[in-house]
């Protein structure tokens, strides 16, 4: 009995020094290896960390039983040396809508490869962020992407959000602290025009000491009312419709009808439902074009292309459809430790959107004067986006009170080019910047990667005489001041990232990675080799057997789903044997519900 006791005391001193240090992950746990699928390039080197980061603000209303918030995140750090170290936050809109959109589609390092469905793969390119700057994509709310959290405890209002995103933050600089002091920055597109000035007032109003030094908007939801004033002045400007015709008429009922609403409305909430037959009546025609049979009608986020009804842009970009599947693999799902959240990755969850709908929760707008008083911000739009057109935003810069004075006021707006090409218009006014970008749709970076590259760079005031190779290459102006370029060698520095081969830090992640992976797998295999003999001894004593279910409490606590009620719309190669509902209904599941497919994206029936 001597052995039996040393082997139990040596399994269980393992055991709880194993779970002791999972509730303070190192930063070497989160480190990526590879992706499969994503095809590398040795002059393009990426250092990634990614996966679950606690994000429950307030654990005493939260039951035992309870599944608590959890965000995932990416974190791609800067692959070139700038002026000085940065980090941004990317944040998608939705509400519910995954940050991989950024981070497959617009801003990140990779690009779908063109393959059908089922072969894809991703390269990576130059014009990503992360070329200068730490970039940092988080799913949330909880639910969103690969987060999650029990329905029952899902964000209601943008004081929900901004609690769990700050103790999210609380926990990412536990786990990175060499972040904590690094200029920070927030920055997403579309309903992330409600999510940042929110999150920017948490953070400046917080103890945390964050050098939050900008954020920056992009085609963003953040005044309803404005927006939904200016979809008939923007379809005539843009000659989507033609005044007088059936269409026209239409239109213009549901615009006074809208008009109406809004002048009984004092506050200003997120959604108006009287005024969404606005721009229903300019992408839907009242004879619409019929091709191959299906009904057409005009994409809402990029006016230059049609889509078949009633999906009039969410069937846009053509990139989701491999992007879906790609983060259906299982071996992606492992690579970047997303594996605690159950069934598919869904890029736009309903359940999360509907706990946010028909609120009467205020605007961005409302909060956006008081960030203005302490940092700068950028608002950003693409000139062929109708669903939070640039129109809107100017009408929302018009009317809005910030430091002192209404509305841009009489600051010069300057023309801006990039690689010898007109990108669009730049105005700065007491700390707001307003871009207007060219030729490009709701999705900026997706269109331009260079543009969005070069017009973020120049709102963190980079100074472009210390960046070398890659995009500093390219030459762009603001006004009459054209960007240096630097025709020399790369420094030293970045040479230093450049080759395949791992660095330091890498080798120094991926150890520790092995290191905690045989450490758990020596435990495992301890408990085992207990077991084993635990049961040799009783059976050899003909004492009763072990029962063959028994189990640990904590251990069933990590390893059971988290939901016991898949939904067939999330079927595939991760959900494909958990499909149907079991004996008894869940008392809350993670988030999936039978509209989880990628519903529209706003609140009015369209995919912010």
């Amino acid at each position: 009995m001597a052995l039996w006791t040393w082997l139990v005391s040596l399994a269980l001193c393992c055991y709880v020094q194993g779970a002791a240090t999972e509730k303070i992950p190192s930063a070497a746990s989160f480190y990526v290896q590879s992706i499969p699928g994503i095809v590398q390039n040795p002059d393009i080197p990426l250092q990634i960390y990614s996966g679950h980061l606690a994000a429950e603000p307030n654990m005493t209303r939260v039951a035992s039983n309870d599944v608590t918030a959890h965000l995932f995140f990416v974190l791609v750090k800067n692959r070139r040396v700038a002026d000085k170290q940065r980090v941004v936050f990317w944040f998608n809109g939705g509400p519910g809508c995954s940050s991989f959109d950024g981070l497959m589609m617009e801003v990140g390092p990779w690009r779908w490869d063109g393959k059908p469905v089922g072969s894809e793969s991703f390269v990576v390119k130059e014009g990503g962020w992360e070329e200068y700057t730490t970039m940092v994509y988080v799913d949330q709310p909880p639910g969103t992407g690969f987060s999650f959290s029990s329905t029952d405890q899902y964000a209601h209002t943008m004081k929900d959000a901004s609690g769990h995103f700050m103790e999210f933050l609380k926990n990412f600089y536990a786990v990175f602290p060499e972040y904590k002091n690094v200029d920070t920055y927030l920055a997403g597109e579309s309903f992330a025009g409600q999510w940042i000035p929110f999150f920017a007032e948490a953070i400046l109003d917080s103890n945390f000491g964050v050098p939050l030094r900008g954020v920056a908007i992009g085609n963003g939801w953040m005044d309803a009312k404005s927006q939904y004033l200016t979809y008939l002045d923007y379809a005539m400007k843009m000659s989507l419709l033609e005044e007088g015709t059936e269409d026209y008429k239409h239109v213009k009922t549901e615009h006074e009808r809208c008009e109406t609403a809004l002048a009984s409305i004092k506050d200003n909430p997120v959604h108006v439902r009287e005024c969404g037959g606005v721009i229903n009546g300019i992408i839907h025609k009242k004879k619409p074009k019929v091709v191959n049979g299906k009904e057409m009608c005009m994409n809402m986020y990029d006016i230059r292309y049609e889509d078949t009804s009633p999906a009039c842009g969410l069937n846009w970009p053509p990139e989701m459809h491999a992007i879906t599947h790609f983060l259906d693999r299982q071996d992606v799902v492992n690579a970047i430790h997303a594996q605690a959240r159950p069934g598919a990755w869904v890029e736009c969850r309903g359940d999360v959107h509907r706990a946010f709908k028909d609120k009467t929760e205020q605007s961005g707008v409302t909060v956006l004067p008081k960030v203005l008083q302490k940092i700068p911000v950028l608002i950003f739009a693409g000139d062929q986006d109708l669903i939070c057109n640039y129109a809107g935003l100017e009408r929302m810069m018009r009317t809005m009170t910030w430091n002192g004075e209404t509305g841009l006021g009489t600051v010069q707006t300057k023309t801006w080019s990039v690689n010898n090409t007109n990108a669009g218009t730049w105005v700065t006014s007491r700390n707001l910047t307003y871009v207007k970008v060219f030729n490009a749709s709701h999705m900026v970076p997706f269109d331009l990667p260079h543009v969005s590259h070069d017009m973020m760079l120049r709102f963190m005031g980079a100074d472009f005489s210390k960046l070398v190779g890659g995009s500093a290459k390219i030459p762009s102006s603001l006004g009459h001041v054209s960007k240096p370029v630097f025709v020399g060698e790369e420094k030293p520095a970045d040479k230093a990232t450049a080759p395949a081969a791992k660095t330091p830090e890498q080798e120094k992640a991926m150890w520790e990675a092995y290191y905690n992976a045989g450490s758990a797998a020596l435990v495992l295999v301890l408990i085992m080799l207990v077991i084993g003999l635990f049961t040799w001894y009783r059976v050899r004593k003909n004492r009763l057997r072990l029962p063959a279910n028994q189990t640990s409490e904590a251990y069933e606590e990590e390893q059971v789903p988290l939901n016991t009620s898949m939904r067939d719309e999330e079927a595939g190669p991760l959900t494909a044997t958990r499909k149907g509902k079991g004996k008894a209904e869940p008392v809350f599941d993670v988030g999936d519900s039978d509209d989880d497919e990628p519903y529209n994206r706003t609140g009015d029936g369209t995919r912010r």
